[in-house]
């Protein structure tokens, strides 16, 4: 995904994504990522928490706006829960 991202920022498109691996996130140096501690498929959330998906959505927003060069890779505070 990072060298997608690298891609699109070339063109002047401003892009970030979720990583669940912030190790080989940090290899391939993309412009934004935000890190999440949720199971693999699971980015956004449990099914129907729209609650949680609207916070880690306006979290990518703000992070495209508010994040700096040098902060590549921001983790995010959100915990899986085991109901």
């Amino acid at each position: 995904m990072g060298l997608i991202q690298k891609a699109v920022e070339k063109e002047g498109i401003a892009t970030i994504s979720i990583t669940h691996l912030p190790e080989l996130t940090k290899k391939v140096q993309p412009p934004r990522a935000l890190h999440i501690k949720f199971p693999l498929g699971r980015s956004f959330g449990a099914a129907n928490r729209v609650d949680l998906q609207r916070k880690i959505v306006m979290d990518m927003l703000n992070g495209i706006i508010d994040m700096e060069e040098e902060e590549k890779i921001r983790k995010l505070p959100y915990r899986w829960r085991r109901d």
